[in-house]
């Protein structure tokens, strides 16, 4: 007795996807190294039109050599902490922010320069000179530059010719058609002990107060002997310049006075 054949399998359209994807698959990258230290990189592609095209590009590696502070080669090696734990090693984009890498390029003759400066006499005299210099304001002696003067608005350098003061004659009063921001009284004599509280409370019984500066020494803190007071409204700088002249103030006689307008 004869048996059945065995039925055909039908064909399955996806294995004919499958043979003409293996057959339109690129060969892969190529890359020749030549006798001159480059390097030949073949790839395929295909084009808009579906044709394969073959790209040959030659290239060169150049190795740059850079010298950096070892201690910044080192911190490159920490590890990451905090929040940026986990993150990858280089700068973050959103934690860090890199700005322009300056580089500092000297003159040719740099050296040449420093080194005539170095044997300069005249050079050498001015850095000894000006060694144990300390900032001194040109209005009111304090430490600090001039630009900064706190009564650079209403008083003249030292030695300058400004407004006219109560020096020749303390009841002189100044005239009343001037700005009222001028009401500043100079108090010279004062003790080493003084306070800025202490002459403000003196002062403040004849009107108010606006700005009390008292020069003090850097070094020891103590008072350098001058002080400026300002008054809000100059009818009370006249009086308290009247009444605090020749005032006894920790055993010393104060000598008050308006201070001189800057022109």
């Amino acid at each position: 007795m004869a048996t059945a054949a065995p039925p055909k399998p039908k064909h399955d359209w996806a294995d004919d996807d499958d043979i003409e994807e293996t057959t339109t698959d690129l060969p892969p990258p190529q890359t020749i190294s030549n006798k001159d230290g480059t390097k030949t990189i073949i790839t395929f592609r295909y084009n808009d039109q579906g044709q394969k095209v073959k790209t040959t590009r030659r290239v060169r590696y150049v190795t740059h050599t850079e010298t950096v502070n070892p201690r910044v080669a080192d911190r490159k090696t920490w590890s990451k902490f905090g929040q940026s734990a986990k993150d990858g090693a280089g700068p973050a984009a959103d934690t860090t922010s890199i700005g322009e890498n300056i580089i500092f390029r000297p003159s040719v003759n740099w050296r040449k320069d420093a080194k005539d400066e170095s044997q300069d006499p005249n050079a050498q005299s001015m850095k000894d000179k000006l060694k144990d210099k300390q900032v001194k304001c040109r209005i009111c002696n304090g430490e600090h530059f001039t630009a900064r003067c706190p009564y650079k608005d209403t008083m003249a350098p030292i030695g300058e010719s400004g407004a006219a003061d109560v020096a020749a004659g303390m009841g002189d009063e100044p005239s009343y058609g001037e700005r009222d921001d001028f009401a500043t009284l100079r108090v010279t004599n004062v003790s080493e002990m003084a306070e800025e509280g202490e002459l403000r409370d003196m002062f403040e019984r004849f009107g108010r107060v606006t700005r009390v500066f008292l020069a003090k020494d850097r070094d020891t803190g103590m008072a350098k002997g001058f002080a400026f007071i300002s008054f809000a409204d100059r009818g009370d700088a006249v009086k308290a310049c009247n009444k605090m002249d020749g005032y006894g103030f920790k055993h010393l006689i104060l000598r008050v006075e308006f201070a001189k307008k800057a022109q």
